[in-house]
């Protein structure tokens, strides 16, 4: 197959050299591009872009426009959210990804999304979840349904004239409310199996508050101590951390940086502002 389709890939990036973009190039290269490629897909990234103007609209444009974006939610990144939430506006395919052991938010939670790792046998299981995906899409039975044409076509129900669009609509609402719980069901037993697979682990830290009543659990001390800087600073102004506040641990900014980066890439933290920190 010839490549004249583009699938835009949406992902964390990072710096040039960071570890979020290894992982990002090692998942566009070897589960993304492999994949789609016998698809007749070229896949684009936002820091490939090299034309003139705007790369925000650039990335507008590539996540509007391409026959296919696949988005990768791991991090649960700020940016990779937005531009997910424009293509499900569009109602054109996507594929949703988020690494092994991260949990997918609540939000979208419903809707499927595929965990990937990059262990050889975790990540054929990925591409071959993909493949099933695109076959759908070739054969003319896509499944891409997403918040936003669920809210449109039930509010479309509840308008009509007709009875029975009505009580479909109240149909479905009843079945998206029951799978909703039997998801966060499946997510509460699966995060209590992993924390008491933890055992390995050093270093815990217990949230005073409700939102996250459970134990975090980490593997250095670096990362518990930040970790419970920033979370403190969430209870006590809510707007974050900085990274001023972090220098009060003792560690060197080279240590702070690292740490962060492997905070972020656990799924623990994410960056509201530059340099602004918050927990997940």
């Amino acid at each position: 197959m010839s490549d004249n389709k583009e699938c835009f890939f949406i992902a964390p990036i990072g710096d040039k050299e960071s570890k979020v973009r290894e992982r990002s190039n090692k998942v566009m290269e070897y589960i993304v591009e492999e994949t789609v490629s016998d698809y007749g897909y070229s896949v684009t990234r936002a820091d490939q872009m090299d034309q003139p103007g705007s790369i925000t609209n650039q990335v507008i444009e590539k996540t509007v426009n391409s026959e296919l974006v696949i988005a990768d939610l791991t991090g649960h990144n700020p940016n990779v959210f937005y531009e997910l939430a424009v293509r499900h506006a569009t109602g054109e395919p996507y594929i949703q990804l988020i690494k092994i052991n991260e949990s997918i938010p609540f939000d979208i939670s419903d809707f499927r999304t595929i965990k990937y790792g990059l262990e050889v046998d975790e990540a054929e299981q990925a591409k071959e979840k993909i493949r099933g995906l695109l076959e759908s899409l070739l054969d003319g039975e896509p499944e891409f349904d997403n918040p936003i044409s669920e809210s449109a076509e039930m509010q479309s129900l509840r308008e009509s004239a007709d009875p029975t669009d009505q009580n479909l609509a109240e149909v479905l609402e009843t079945m998206y409310k029951l799978d909703k719980k039997v998801n966060q069901l499946e997510t509460t037993i699966r995060n209590s199996n992993l924390e008491s697979n933890s055992q390995s682990l050093l270093g815990e830290f217990q949230p005073n508050d409700d939102r996250q009543s459970r134990k975090v659990k980490f593997s250095s001390d670096n990362k518990r101590d930040l970790y419970k800087i920033i979370r403190q600073s969430e209870l006590a102004h809510e707007k974050g951390a900085s990274k001023e506040d972090l220098l009060s641990t003792g560690m060197s900014e080279d240590e702070i940086d690292a740490t962060i980066e492997e905070l972020m890439m656990d799924g623990h933290i994410y960056e509201v502002d530059e340099n602004i920190y918050k927990t997940i």
